[in-house]
């Protein structure tokens, strides 16, 4: 039987005001922290950037829809979904490099947990949505994405495509989701148009669904 520091996904579920204190948290905790120097970060010192940056944009998305422009409110909402699947990449990296120091993830910023292990536990990989779906709404450029429940998921990510769905380059981040049974997407180009989803969960994104096609209005 073992012992294991693990960091709690509790930041899933926030309210704003209280995601953009725990975000501004983990970025101070984080910046010229002994316990993570550069050489620990490896390929992910970008994320780390990139999260710095997005902090900045969800305090700005923040004070702007504190008067409640829906507009301005599922800016800060979608800002703040993206912001979780940074923190997730960013907790399961200092998880893997603190295996030898577990304590030092007590200086993360993250909220942290002692696991209790009896042998080894597997864990099961993600699976793709079966069920993905996508329909036209009444509002122009908008449409709403649809999925059972994907066990062991965090959240979920659509991509749209415009041109050819086998060319990779032409997919184009759409938006992260909570709840897969209610995933308004925003912004979407009139016509024609391909859409996929995935799902993460703490391990990291998981396996694309079957291409759909919409033609939104």
């Amino acid at each position: 039987m073992s012992k294991q520091r693990k960091i709690k996904r509790d930041y899933h579920k926030l309210s704003p005001s209280k995601a953009l204190t725990f975000f501004k948290r983990v970025r101070h905790c984080l910046t010229e922290n002994e316990n993570f120097p550069d050489s620990t970060w490896g390929a992910n010192t970008t994320t780390r950037g990139q999260y710095s940056e997005a902090v900045d944009g969800y305090e700005d998305a923040f004070n702007g829809a504190i008067n409640g422009d829906r507009l301005l409110v599922a800016d800060r909402n979608r800002k703040q979904d993206e912001i979780v699947v940074m923190l997730d990449e960013i907790a399961s990296h200092l998880e893997a490099v603190s295996v030898r120091n577990p304590d030092s993830l007590l200086t993360s910023g993250f909220n942290v947990v002692q696991e209790r292990r009896l042998g080894n536990r597997v864990r099961l990989p993600l699976s793709a949505s079966t069920d993905f779906k996508v329909a036209n709404l009444e509002h122009r450029g908008r449409a709403a994405g649809s999925s059972s429940p994907i066990a062991g998921a965090f959240n979920h990510e659509i991509h749209a495509n415009y041109g050819d769905p086998s060319s990779e380059e032409d997919w184009i981040h759409k938006g992260i989701y909570a709840d897969p049974s209610e995933m308004v997407i925003m912004n979407v180009k009139s016509g024609n148009v391909f859409f996929r989803m995935r799902s993460h969960g703490p391990d990291g994104a998981g396996p694309w669904s079957g291409t759909v096609s919409t033609f939104i209005t």
